[in-house]
C-alpha cells in the first residue's frame, strides 16, 4: 500500500508539473510579439501622447467610462503603436527618451512598434525637411556618417531594452528627399536623387548592423498616393534595401477618387514588389468644433462623396480603407496606422490649462472624449 501511494504521488506530481508547464508556455505565448509576415497591422499613431498625459485627461469608452488610453485601444483591435523621434526638440517632446519610455509600454502589452524617424528637430513633411541643428553646415561626407552613428546608437538603445521596433520608416513624408539640401531631390535638386539614396543607404546599413537577425522591416514614406510611383522609380536604380512602402491618405490633400486610390496603390505594389503599408490616414466624424482653433478639415469639399462627415461616415471610410488594402495583389496589403486618433481638443474640466487642437474632428474620441463607432473596425479586422 506505500509504494502505492509513492506511485500516486509521483503521478500526480508529473501531472501538476506538466500542467504547470502547459501554463507557462501559455503565458510565454502571451509576450510573443506579433508575426510581421502574418499579421494585419491596425495601427494608431501616439506620438502626442507622452505630452497629453501630463493633462490627466479623461478618455472615455462609449459607455462614458473612463478607460487607460493604451489599454483601450490594445483591448479593442489595435496591435501596432507609430511614434516619432525628433532629434534634439526644443520642447522636449518626441525625443529619443520620450520614445524609450512609450515603447516599453507598448511591448509590455504585446503590441508591435512602428519607429517614425524624422531626422529632424521638428516636424517633417514635404515642405519642410530640415536638418538637426547640430548637423549644420556638415561636409556631404560628414552628413552621412552623422547618418549612421545616429541611426545606429538609436536602434542599438532601442534593442538593448528589448524594444526593437518591427518596422522603421526612414524619414517622414519624404517626397522631396530629406535632410535638405543634401538629400533634397525636388524643385533645383531634381538630379540629387544619388545624395538621397546614399543617406538612407546610410540609415538601412545602420538599421541592419545592429539588427542583424534581420527582424525590422525598412519603410520609406510618402505622402502621395498619386504620385508615389514616380518617387519610388526614381529610387529603383540604386537597389536600396528596403521592404515597405508606406503611404500617406488624406482626402482634404488628395484625390477623392476611391477607384484611383486603389489602382494606384496596388500598382506601387506590383511595379516595385514591395509591400504596401497605409503609414497615414484619418477621417472626420463632424466638420464642427470643439474650440477656437482652425481645423485641417473643416469644408464638406474637404470630404469624400461616399462619406459622410459623421461618427458612421468615419466608420464605413476606415471599413473601407481596411477591405481595400487587403485586396492589394499578391497579399502585399500590410495594414494601416490612424493619424493622432487621441488629440483631442480639452479644457479646464480636464487640466488647469486650456489646449486648442487642429485635429479634434479627425479624432477617434468625440468632444466628450467618448469612443466613437469607428472601433468597430479595429475590433472586426
Amino acid at each position: 500500500m506505500k509504494y502505492l501511494y509513492v506511485l500516486i504521488g509521483l503521478i500526480l506530481i508529473v501531472s501538476c508539473n506538466s500542467s504547470d508547464l502547459k501554463n507557462n508556455e501559455e503565458e510565454q505565448d502571451d509576450i510573443t510579439p506579433p508575426d510581421p509576415i502574418a499579421t494585419f497591422y491596425k495601427g494608431m499613431d501616439l506620438s502626442f501622447q507622452s505630452e497629453l498625459e501630463a493633462y490627466n485627461i479623461n478618455y472615455r469608452d462609449e459607455t462614458g467610462t473612463v478607460v487607460d488610453l493604451l489599454d483601450f485601444v490594445k483591448d479593442n483591435g489595435t496591435n501596432l503603436v507609430r511614434l516619432k523621434l525628433w532629434h534634439t526638440p526644443q520642447n522636449g517632446q518626441n525625443s529619443l527618451t520620450d520614445v524609450k519610455a512609450y515603447a516599453q509600454r507598448v511591448k509590455s502589452k504585446n503590441m508591435a512598434f512602428l519607429l517614425d524617424i524624422h531626422y529632424s528637430d521638428f516636424w517633417a513633411d514635404p515642405g519642410t525637411q530640415t536638418p538637426p541643428s547640430a548637423w549644420q553646415n556638415l561636409t556631404d561626407i560628414e552628413i552621412r556618417t552623422a547618418v549612421y552613428t545616429y541611426t545606429k546608437d538609436v536602434i542599438t538603445q532601442l534593442k538593448n531594452q528589448n524594444t526593437l521596433p518591427e518596422i522603421i520608416q526612414i524619414g517622414n513624408e519624404t517626397d522631396s528627399g530629406f535632410l535638405w539640401n543634401y538629400g533634397k531631390v525636388w524643385d533645383a535638386f531634381s538630379d540629387n536623387w544619388s545624395n538621397y539614396a546614399a543617406l538612407v543607404g546610410e540609415a538601412i546599413r545602420a538599421i541592419k548592423d545592429v539588427d542583424t537577425q534581420d527582424e525590422v522591416q525598412i519603410m520609406l514614406h510618402h505622402s502621395n498616393v498619386e504620385n508615389a510611383i514616380y518617387f519610388f522609380t526614381e529610387l529603383e536604380p540604386f537597389s536600396l534595401d528596403f521592404d515597405m512602402i508606406g503611404l500617406s491618405y488624406y482626402p482634404q490633400f488628395q484625390t477623392k477618387n476611391l477607384n484611383l486610390v486603389a489602382s494606384k496603390v496596388s500598382e506601387l505594389a506590383t511595379t516595385f514588389e514591395k509591400d504596401i503599408f497605409m503609414v497615414e490616414v484619418a477621417y472626420p466624424f463632424t466638420l464642427d468644433w470643439n474650440d477656437n482653433q482652425n481645423n485641417f478639415i473643416g469644408n464638406i469639399n474637404q470630404t469624400i462623396p461616399e462619406f459622410t462627415p459623421s461618427p458612421e461616415g468615419q466608420k464605413a471610410y476606415l471599413e473601407w480603407l481596411i477591405n481595400m488594402i487587403k485586396t492589394i495583389p499578391e497579399d502585399r496589403g500590410k495594414g494601416f496606422c490612424y493619424w493622432a486618433p487621441d488629440w483631442i481638443a480639452f479644457s479646464g474640466n480636464e487640466s488647469t490649462s486650456t489646449n486648442g487642437s487642429a485635429w479634434e474632428n479627425q479624432c477617434l474620441f468625440d468632444f466628450n472624449n467618448k469612443a466613437l463607432p469607428a472601433f468597430d473596425a479595429f475590433r472586426s479586422n
